[in-house]
């Protein structure tokens, strides 16, 4: 594993943000301190950077330890939209997925 120090990170986004550190640690429910012990770590409680990652509009999990880039949940948009299912394979979707869709 990459040598990771999770607290850089997070103070990073919390900035990029444009957090106070006192809002930051109300929205994470600690002390003032608690967040200036957060930067010095080297790792995390998971659930702990779950919370994190939700106030911080940040995946943490993909983004810096699988190093797969996301696109922020917030900004993920939902269509919907009916379609007969003659035309489903003009969507160019994959194969599974059309299976899927098409399958009783």
């Amino acid at each position: 594993m990459n040598d990771i120090h999770i607290g850089s990170v997070i103070k990073k986004k919390v900035m990029e943000n444009s957090m106070t550190i006192k809002e930051f640690a109300e929205r994470v429910n600690c002390e003032r301190t608690t967040v200036y012990d957060i930067f010095e770590r080297r790792s995390i409680d998971s659930e702990l950077l779950m919370k994190i990652s939700g106030i911080l509009n940040f995946d943490f999990y993909n983004e810096i330890y699988l190093n797969k880039k996301t696109n922020n949940f917030s900004k993920k948009v939902f269509i919907a939209f009916e379609i007969e299912e003659k035309n489903i394979d003009k969507l160019g979707l994959p194969g599974e997925l059309i299976k899927l869709l098409t399958s009783d």
